[in-house]
Formats: structure tokens, C-alpha cells, sequence
């Protein structure tokens, strides 16, 4: 009678699906499984099953991504749930997973010489930890572990002799947090535990390591307070994770989230729990702040925070000659600049933030402040531009420029834009993560006009290169030892392209990458170390005014390089 009943159910439920959903569209089949899925019903999923093969040939472009997305996330997020006690039990499996193949992850590897290889794997393999895009391989999940407690963590750093990783939400180059798929002792540790406030002080704040800056923003906000420092492009990624890369906004007048940091409780790799602060001689702040994870595990962050303000957003289009220019102008006058440069058109998009004056500070406070005040005019003047860049995208990426694709809506924001006047991370931590190959270098500030001029003679000679503008942020000395403004103010040109649903790239887009790094590093640019580069292209040593000092406390720190990849390890070593 049970089977009966539950046959009843699902029947009427496959019914009410399919008259719900008389098109066929994709979100019938993805109701359809899942529910079927949801009750354990997978005999079930042969009577729909006739009904998906007659429709898959015309939707299979469609369902297909989206329902290995699903499916890989669902395993993920199942997987993550567990905890730490479970950690004898991956040990045991470590323990015969030494035949573990890399080769039976179906990848492509790009080879050119002196060119940092990208892992586009199926994500479809239950068995890998994924970056967060689903598509760069990270660690065997046997290898990872979620500690709930500082102890935890020491005991890990102590007990291991292979090397060790950590991981927040996965936004960072994989190749420096990557551990050795085939080296069974070797741990990746996902700190999503250490999460949220844990002290407010009257100028400072103390959050978990794995706390996301959209968290740390909400919680200073309810206070009505904010961070001293430009907010970044991405507001998901963890605290820990943007210190420890050299994660910036924009900005003259201030540098990076490390440079917000007064104190970290860190994990030590022989197992040592100490606070660093300005005072700690044997480890200094400066050094640890942006480490890239080589000096230890960071468990807690106390970084400072001043009054909140109101800011207004000037939207403007200038040529490029114009932005050449005025930049160095506007970042004198302005606390927060930002500019995306089309090569296609030579048009300059530029947003001037400052301060609201008092009559716009008292107009936004007088609403729910949920979202910036936008102005009643718009500006067009980039529309054109927009639709020449999204029919390339298009074209690249192997998606019609109508579809919902994520990577469309970063040119479409460009289009017939309004002032804003808002809260900092109302108009500048609105970033839109999308699979890409996306490079950051800083370029001393008094050399970005070179800079742009070489970019713009190589751009000239390679038209159609490249489906998105070069994008210009300038921030102040950092007192980071490996922060590339250590030395003074630096301007970050970033690039990208984006990788299409098949995991490919365009077939010259990594050479591009190699080619405009190369451009840059002939300016002593230097690298955002959160987001790919090539090595080799760079020299460390020469531009790097801490490197020797960074190597020796490196050495001290961690002899036995447990918490080096290989990737760090040619860098560093």
C-alpha cells in the first residue's frame, strides 16, 4: 500500500510538473529530477526520462551546465557539512587512496613555455575539491579538513609532515593554496568555522578568519561604523584570504585590507598559537598580514574601523587621451577612483568617488539607505562601445549575448549609467564572479602613463584580442612587506577573459595573458598575488624591497615548508 501511496504521489507530482510547465523549459526538468531525486524515487526517473531524451537534443546546450552545476554543488556543500570529528575516518581512506591518478581528471593543461598551467576539470568528479567557479582543481576531498577550534588547527600544524593549505570560499589563484592530488598525508584545511564577530571595541573589531567581507560591512554598519580602507570588487571572499593576498580597493589615500590589520591570532606551522602585533619583534605584523599563507594558519583578524560615511559616485566617459591626462589629477582629488579603458574605442569609462556633500548625505539618510540614491539622468555615451565588447564576448565565450550569462551583465552595468550617491560598498563592492583568467599588476603610480601607452601600441597590433576593457585602480603605500605599494603608490591594471561553459578559453587568450604581463613587468609591475600570473615573467628579488628579509623570517617560521606550494615554493625558495 506504501508503494502504492508513493507511487500516487509522485505520479500526481510529475503531472502537476509537466502541466505547470507545458513548454518544456529548463526549469520543469530541474524540478522534475530533483523532486524525484528529493524522494528517493529513482525508479521513478525512467517514466521522465523518455519526456527529457525527446527535448535534450534542442535544450542540452542549456540543462547540460546547469545541471552538472547543481549536482557538483550539492555534493560540495553535502561534503563541507561535515566535521571535524569525521577526521579519522579520511585518514583511513587516505590511507588507500595512494593509486589516486591525476590523469583520471579530464583536463587540459596549458603548456607553452614560461606560461603558469590552468586545470580545467570535469564537475562531474565526486572524488575534488573545486575552486569556486567548479572548474580548477584544488585537492582530493580526502584531503580536506574542517576544524571547529584553534586547538584543532594546532594539533593538524603539529601532527603533519606533508604539506598543508587552507581555504576560504576559494576565490584565489588555485595554484597557491593547490596541494598534491597524489600525496595522501598532505591536508587542505577549510576554516569555515571561524566565522563572524567575535569582539567589538570602540576603534576596532575582531572577526573569524573565514568571516566574508559582505559580513564584516553589514556588522561595522549596524554600528554605523565602516572599514578605514576602499572596499574591494568582491564581497564573498573571507578576511583571511584577502590579507593575505594583497586584496585592494581603490584609492590614493589608502592601500589594502592588510593594511586595516592591528593584530592576528595565527596557528604557527610546528603548532605554536601566538598573537602578532606591532610590538611582536620574532613576528612581525607587516610581514604576516599579506603572507600568502607561507607563515601559518590565521585564525582570528582584528583589523580597525572608523565613522561610516556617505559617498557620491561621478559617472563620466573621457577618451583616452583625456584620461592620460587627468588620472593623475583625479586620484589627488578624489578618495576613490576607478576606470575601465575600451582599446576598441579608446573611450574611458571613470567613476569619481568622494565624500556627499551635506545636502546628498541628508537626502540618502532620509531613505532606507537599502540601496544608493541614483541620479534622474542618464549617460549613454558608452552604449555603443558596450555592444561592439558584448558581440565579442559573445563570440569568445560560445554564448548569444541574450542569454542570462553572467559575464554579459559586467559590460551591461556600463550602459546608460546614473550618479549614485550610497554607502562605499553600495557602489564599489559590486562585483560579479564569473569563471575567468584574471590578472592584477601594479605598476609604480608615476609610471602608469608609460605603462598605458605600451598596452595601448601592443592592443593596436593585436586587435580583437581581447572581450573586456583593461581596468585601472590606483592605492597608497602599504606597509605590507610583499603588498607591490610598499614602496609607494602603485596603479593595478587588470585583465581578463572569460572562460566559456566548456571550460575553454579563447584559443590565443592565455598567450595574450603572457604577452601583457610581460608588457607591465617591463615597468617593474608586479603581480596581485590572489590572481593568476606567471612567474617567470617577474623579478621578485629585484622589486620586491622585503623579499630577502620575507625569505629569512619564511625559513625561521616554517624550515620544513609545510606550508609552501610548489607554485610559492619556485617563488620564494
Amino acid at each position: 500500500m506504501k508503494k502504492i501511496a508513493m507511487h500516487g504521489r509522485i505520479t500526481e507530482e510529475i503531472n502537476s510538473l509537466h502541466h505547470a510547465s507545458c513548454s518544456y523549459n529548463t526549469q520543469y526538468y530541474f524540478r522534475l529530477i530533483l523532486f524525484l531525486i528529493h524522494n528517493s524515487a529513482y525508479i521513478y526517473i525512467l517514466r521522465a526520462l523518455f519526456q527529457i531524451t525527446i527535448h535534450f537534443c534542442i535544450f542540452a546546450k542549456s540543462i547540460l551546465p546547469k545541471m552538472l552545476n547543481i549536482i557538483h554543488h550539492k555534493v560540495f556543500d553535502r561534503f563541507l557539512s561535515k566535521s571535524y570529528e569525521n577526521a579519522s575516518a579520511k585518514r583511513k581512506i587516505r590511507a588507500r587512496s595512494n593509486s589516486y591518478n591525476d590523469e583520471n581528471i579530464p583536463h587540459q593543461r596549458h603548456t607553452k613555455k614560461d606560461e603558469a598551467h590552468v586545470l580545467f576539470a570535469g564537475a562531474n568528479n565526486q572524488d575534488i575539491v573545486y575552486n569556486w567557479s567548479g572548474i580548477n582543481v584544488i585537492a582530493h576531498k580526502t584531503q580536506l579538513i574542517i576544524p571547529n577550534t584553534i586547538e584543532q588547527i594546532s594539533q593538524l600544524a603539529r601532527d603533519t609532515r606533508s604539506k598543508i593549505s587552507v581555504m576560504g570560499t576559494g576565490l584565489s589563484y588555485e595554484q597557491i593554496m593547490s596541494i598534491h592530488l597524489k600525496d595522501p598525508q598532505a591536508l587542505l584545511i577549510c576554516m569555515q568555522h571561524f566565522n563572524g564577530l567575535i569582539e567589538m571595541r570602540e576603534e576596532s573589531a575582531v572577526f573569524g578568519a573565514a568571516t566574508p567581507i559582505n559580513d564584516i560591512i553589514k556588522v561595522l554598519g549596524e554600528h554605523d561604523r565602516m572599514m578605514p580602507c576602499s572596499p574591494g570588487v568582491i564581497g564573498i571572499q573571507t578576511i583571511a584570504g584577502s590579507i593575505a593576498t594583497g586584496t585592494h580597493g581603490q584609492g590614493l589615500y589608502q592601500s589594502s585590507y592588510a593594511d586595516i590589520v592591528q593584530s592576528l591570532t595565527v596557528v604557527l606551522p610546528n603548532g605554536d598559537i601566538v598573537k602578532i602585533d606591532g610590538s611582536h619583534k620574532d613576528f612581525p605584523l607587516e610581514a604576516f598580514i599579506t603572507s600568502i599563507g607561507m607563515l601559518g594558519i590565521v585564525v582570528n583578524i582584528e583589523i580597525a574601523h572608523v565613522p561610516r560615511k556617505v559617498f557620491s559616485c561621478r559617472k563620466m566617459t573621457v577618451d583616452i587621451d583625456e584620461f592620460l591626462s587627468n588620472y593623475q589629477q583625479w586620484n589627488e582629488e578624489n578618495e576613490y577612483v576607478k576606470v575601465w579603458w575600451f582599446p576598441k574605442t579608446d573611450l574611458c569609462h571613470v567613476w569619481l568617488v568622494d565624500e556627499a556633500d551635506p545636502s546628498q548625505t541628508q537626502d540618502f539618510l532620509c531613505i532606507s539607505r537599502s540601496s544608493p540614491i541614483e541620479s534622474k539622468s542618464e549617460n549613454k555615451s558608452m552604449n555603443v562601445t558596450v555592444r561592439r565588447y558584448i558581440d565579442k564576448m559573445s563570440h569568445d565565450t560560445k554564448s548569444s549575448s541574450t542569454s542570462s550569462q553572467p559575464q554579459f551583465e559586467t559590460l551591461k552595468r556600463f550602459a546608460s549609467v546614473k550618479d549614485l550617491v550610497g554607502y562605499s560598498e553600495q557602489i564599489l563592492c559590486k562585483g560579479i564572479p564569473v569563471p575567468q583568467i584574471n590578472c592584477e599588476i601594479a605598476v609604480p603610480f608615476s609610471r602608469a602613463r608609460d605603462a598605458t601607452l605600451a598596452l595601448r601600441k601592443w592592443c593596436d597590433e593585436n586587435e580583437d584580442r581581447l572581450h573586456y576593457p583593461f581596468i585601472y585602480r590606483t592605492t597608497g603605500q602599504s606597509r605590507a612587506w610583499l603588498n607591490p605599494a610598499f614602496s609607494g603608490p602603485v596603479c593595478y591594471i587588470g585583465f581578463l577573459i572569460y572562460i566559456a561553459s566548456d571550460g575553454t578559453t579563447r584559443a590565443d587568450g592565455m598567450h595574450s595573458m603572457l604577452e601583457i604581463q610581460k608588457i607591465l613587468a617591463n615597468h617593474k609591475g608586479l603581480p596581485h598575488w590572489g590572481k593568476h600570473f606567471v612567474p617567470s615573467v617577474y623579478n621578485f628579488r629585484r622589486d620586491i624591497p622585503m623579499y630577502n628579509q620575507f625569505k629569512q623570517l619564511r625559513t625561521r617560521v616554517d624550515p620544513k615548508k609545510k606550508m609552501m606550494s610548489k607554485f610559492l615554493q619556485d617563488i620564494f625558495d
